[in-house]
C-alpha cells in the first residue's frame, strides 16, 4: 500500500537506493552532464549511507532498497524482455546493430546481472561487443559507455512521487536521468512488495512536459506544492493539478523558484519540519511569484498569490502561525553556504523530528532552539551529487496527522 497525505506524517516505509560500483563510472571530464560537482568517493558514500538508513531503521522504519525491487521485478522473464526493450530505446543508441547486440546480451542475464547492467551501464570498449562490426557502429565506439549508467538514482524523491494512493512518475529533464523514472515504473508495477498495491499514475510518462519529484511538496489530503523550476514545467503542474482535482484535492500552489541548478528543486529550498514549521531559503522569498491553482468548470484555475512565502505557506496550511526558519540564519553569507551543503533539505520521520546532513551547523542549531529533534550523519560524498535526505528517500508509507 502506498499512503503518502504529508511529508511529516510518521514515515513508515520507505524506499533507498543505497549506491553501488555506478558511482565509480562518473567521469571527471563529464562532471557536469552527469550532475555530479566532483567524482564521488564509493565506499566513504556507502558508509555515509548505511548511517542514514540505520537512522531511519532505528526510528521503526521499514527500509526497501531499489536493487531488492528491481530483482523481485526482473523475475518475470516477460517483464525483463518488456523492460529491457524500452530501456534500451530510451538509450540513444543509434546503431541497429547494436541495440540487437545488447538486447540479446541483456536477456541472457540473471536478475542480480541486469540489475547490476542497468545501473553500471556498459561501456564501448566491453570485450562483449565487439563483434559488432557494422559500419553504423564505428561513431559509437568514439563514446565511453555503449550503454550510460544510472549513478544519479540514489536521489530517490526525483524519478517517481509518491502522492496520496497514488504515483507520479517524473519525465525527467537532465539526459543523464531521463531512464530512471522507466526503472521505477517496472518497480512499483511488477515488484512483489507492490502486488497489493493499487496506484494510478497521475501523470503520463510519455507527456513531453517536465516534472520531478523534488519539487512537489504533500502537505495534505487536499492541498500540495509544486515548484515550477528547472526541472518542473508550468504545463506539468496544470496536468497534475486537474489529475489531484479528480481525486478530490481542492488547491495547489505553484511556486515560481526560477531555473537555476542552485535551487534546481523546490526541497531544495523548502521543507515541512512540523505541523505548523517549515525550513525555508531567505534568499529567494519576496522575490519567487506563488500560484493558487483550484478546480473551475474549464478544469483547472488560478489566481496570484504573491512573492511572500509566509502568507502563502499560511494560506496553503490554513495556519496563520505558521514558523519559518531561515537555512543559514540572517546573514546571506552563512545562508548561501549552507543552502549549497543541502541544509534547507531534510527529511521528516516524524512531526517535529528530522534526518538532516552534519554540515550545516547554523540551520542544525535554529531547529533545535525552535523544538526540532534533528538526527544528523557525515555526507561528504553523499553531497556530491547536490541532493540531502530528501532527495535520497521515496516515501511509501506515512501515518495520517
Amino acid at each position: 500500500m502506498t499512503q503518502v497525505y504529508s511529508e511529516i506524517g510518521r514515515l513508515r516505509k520507505v524506499m533507498l537506493h543505497r549506491p553501488g560500483r555506478e558511482l565509480c563510472q562518473v567521469l571527471p571530464s563529464q562532471l557536469s552532464g552527469m550532475l555530479f560537482e566532483d567524482t564521488p568517493y564509493l565506499a566513504e558514500a556507502q558508509k555515509e549511507h548505511d548511517a542514514f538508513a540505520k537512522i531511519l531503521t532505528d526510528a521503526g522504519v521499514e527500509v526497501l532498497y531499489l536493487t531488492d525491487l528491481m530483482k523481485s521485478a526482473f523475475e518475470s522473464p516477460k517483464v525483463r524482455y518488456e523492460f529491457v526493450s524500452e530501456f534500451l530505446e530510451a538509450s540513444h543508441i543509434t546503431s541497429p546493430a547494436l541495440v540487437e547486440k545488447l538486447e540479446d546480451l541483456y536477456l541472457r542475464m540473471s536478475p542480480d546481472e541486469l540489475v547490476e547492467t542497468v545501473l553500471c551501464g556498459i561501456r564501448s570498449d566491453d570485450a562483449r561487443l565487439q563483434d559488432v562490426t557494422s559500419f553504423g557502429n564505428l561513431g559509437a565506439r568514439e563514446a565511453v559507455f555503449a550503454v550510460c549508467p544510472l549513478p544519479n538514482i540514489y536521489f530517490m524523491r526525483d524519478n517517481s512521487i509518491s502522492l496520496g494512493h497514488d504515483v507520479i512518475y517524473s519525465h525527467m529533464e537532465k539526459r543523464a536521468r531521463k531512464r530512471e523514472a522507466i526503472v521505477l515504473r517496472y518497480v512499483r508495477q511488477h515488484a512483489k512488495e507492490f502486488q497489493d498495491t493499487k496506484e494510478e499514475d497521475l501523470y503520463d510518462l510519455s507527456f513531453p512536459q517536465r516534472i520531478e519529484g523534488g519539487d512537489v511538496l504533500v502537505l495534505s489530503d487536499h492541498s500540495v506544492i509544486i515548484g515550477c523550476s528547472e526541472r518542473t514545467s508550468p504545463v506539468a503542474i496544470e496536468y497534475i493539478a486537474h489529475s489531484l482535482f479528480e481525486r478530490g484535492y481542492t488547491e495547489v500552489y505553484a511556486f515560481d523558484i526560477g531555473m537555476h541548478r542552485a535551487s534546481m528543486h523546490l526541497d531544495i529550498s523548502l521543507s515541512m519540519v512540523d505541523v505548523d514549521t517549515f525550513l525555508y531559503n531567505p534568499l529567494i522569498d519576496g522575490t519567487t511569484d506563488i500560484y493558487r491553482l483550484f478546480p473551475a468548470p474549464t478544469g483547472v484555475g488560478y489566481d496570484y498569490v504573491g512573492k511572500d512565502w509566509h502568507r502563502a505557506l499560511a494560506q496553503a496550511t490554513g495556519n496563520p502561525d505558521v514558523r519559518l526558519i531561515p537555512c543559514g540564519g540572517d546573514d546571506p553569507v552563512d545562508t548561501e553556504w549552507e543552502l549549497w551543503n543541502l541544509g534547507a533539505n531534510v527529511l521528516a520521520i516524524a512531526p517535529g523530528e528530522v534526518v538532516g546532513y552534519e554540515r550545516t551547523p547554523i540551520t542544525l542549531d535554529l531547529l533545535d532552539k525552535a523544538g526540532i529533534a534533528v538526527h544528523t550523519f557525515p555526507s561528504g560524498e553523499l553531497s556530491r551529487g547536490r541532493g540531502g535526505t530528501h532527495c535520497m528517500s521515496m516515501p511509501l508509507v506515512r501515518d495520517l496527522l
